[in-house]
């Protein structure tokens, strides 16, 4: 017995190495749900399914168009395991709830030599699974002391062009949450004017909340900060990572409140894994049984141009007769001249090599095969592009909060005026600072300090949220304030029909 585990356990490894080599996708395709594993469902559920999807294509001379709120985020998190303590109601509260979460993360585990060519980490994944869990069917009510307004937008820009045909194949004052708010209250800068809107009272980020309650600080001494870029060495944000949950409902707990639930309101109907890419699905309970033809597909573009450190987990599912794709990717990293053209690359490799099975017995055969045959697509991610400025030309614009002059020379969209990537996408007007890259449990960036020893990054918007196709509207863009990472999460909401 003691010959044969280390036999077994020496030769998992070449194997697990071959197989990602070669990119094999043994259970690329598989995903995790609460109904278990995907393809485990009960046959009596899906001969259910099968039965009402032909009654409802019977019906579809009738339109009967539905409105539903989707909830989409990204977020680095540096490589970093979340403590059980750490809070997420602030960055997954909205007013009205939504009915849909669309949660992306990069680096869920280190980008190191184990966890590319070695056994992938689910650990860590896990975590996040259950507070996600917890916070969505935990979150606060109108009881619960405070209302949380939902964020306002400015109006977006859309674009009408298709996708081209071809590719369907100081110092710590750097900056505050204060001088942002300040900014927030009917303030616009354009250039450099700053122009009064009286439209806009205010606009919240995900953290801006109205709270009438204590708020409680903790910490976790031991938790090691992580790089959250394969571009850094170890050490070159020394310390420990220090972060403050809150107890939003004054005295209230989140644990108080498990007990006050009778079911749950949300569940997860899809949840992806590759290396340090997780894309993961909920949906309020009640609209469970109309989602269908849930499909999964990976695209690794690490090392070798195959690995899982950089790439794309798509998820695919219709709910009632309008498909939907969600892709969530960790693009090529850099910030030398040239390697936007890397991160365009892997942007249109996915596109390309992203497929989606087709499960002949299961009533999907006029399903999408490929990410832009979808109706309704969302793609979230550090998506990596920088701004092609010097770094104190970029610190002076956003002391002086001039997102205009900075997005002039924002990659992603010089390189989509150039059509050169994500043609016929839409984003949002972006009237937020630079998500990256932080120091350790600030909100000064890296490199502001010389006396700190760690390697200077330009700020930059890496993480982004673009939509494709029609019956998509935007109603917020924002980012958080979270220091649990050397990245802030931003998150969308969008009105789908």
């Amino acid at each position: 017995m003691r010959d044969e585990n280390p036999k077994k356990s020496k030769l998992s490894w070449p194997k697990t190495l071959v197989k990602k080599w070669f990119n094999i996708k043994s259970k690329g395709e598989e995903f995790q749900a609460d109904d278990a594993l995907y393809g485990e469902r009960s046959s009596k559920r899906h001969s259910d399914r099968v039965q009402r999807s032909k009654i409802d294509l019977e019906a579809a001379q009738v339109t009967d168009v539905n409105q539903y709120r989707i909830f989409v985020a990204t977020w680095n998190v540096a490589g970093k395991s979340p403590p059980s303590h750490l809070n997420l109601e602030e960055w997954l509260h909205t007013s009205p709830p939504a009915d849909i979460y669309v949660l992306g993360f990069q680096e869920i585990v280190p980008l190191n030599a184990g966890n590319v060519l070695g056994t992938e980490d689910n650990g860590p994944a896990k975590k996040w699974l259950a507070l996600i869990r917890k916070t969505l069917n935990n979150l606060p009510g109108t009881s619960c002391g405070y209302h949380t307004p939902s964020p306002v937008s400015d109006p977006i820009v859309e674009l009408d062009a298709d996708f081209e045909g071809s590719m369907r194949q100081k110092a710590s004052t750097f900056f505050h949450r204060r001088s942002f708010q300040s900014l927030s209250r009917s303030m616009r800068m354009d250039g450099d004017m700053v122009m009064a809107q009286p439209r806009l009272d205010r606009r919240f980020s995900v953290c801006d909340r109205v709270i009438f309650g204590n708020r409680s600080s903790d910490y976790d001494p031991n938790f090691k900060w992580g790089s959250s870029d394969d571009e850094n060495g170890p050490g070159d944000s020394p310390g420990a990572a220090h972060y403050t949950p809150i107890d939003n409902c004054g005295s209230l707990s989140m644990e108080d409140r498990d007990g006050q639930t009778g079911q749950s309101r949300y569940c997860l109907v899809a949840s992806k894994q590759m290396v340090g890419i997780f894309l993961t699905v909920w949906v309020k309970s009640d609209l469970r049984d109309d989602i269908r033809n849930l499909k999964v597909s990976c695209v690794g573009r690490g090392l070798m141009g195959y690995l899982g450190n950089k790439g794309s987990i798509s998820i695919s599912m219709s709910l009632h007769q309008t498909s939907f794709c969600f892709i969530c990717s960790h693009l090529t990293s850099g910030q030398k001249e040239g390697d936007e053209l890397r991160r365009n690359s892997d942007v249109m490799e996915i596109l390309r090599k992203t497929r989606f099975p087709r499960v002949h017995d299961r009533g999907d055969k006029n399903s999408p095969q490929t990410i832009l045959e979808h109706d309704r697509i969302i793609w979230v991610g550090d998506l990596n592009y920088r701004v092609a400025l010097s770094y104190y030309a970029v610190k002076t614009l956003v002391e002086m909060h001039n997102w205009r002059a900075l997005l002039e020379n924002d990659q992603l969209r010089i390189e989509q005026r150039r059509g050169r990537v994500f043609d016929g996408w839409n984003e949002g007007k972006i009237y937020f600072p630079p998500t990256y890259k932080y120091s350790n449990n600030s909100d000064r960036y890296a490199g502001d300090d010389r006396h700190l020893k760690e390697k200077r990054r330009t700020p930059a918007w890496c993480d982004r949220i673009l939509w494709y196709g029609r019956g998509l509207h935007q109603l917020s863009y924002v980012r958080g304030e979270s220091r649990f990472s050397d990245h802030r999460p931003v998150y969308g909401v969008f009105l789908a029909e």
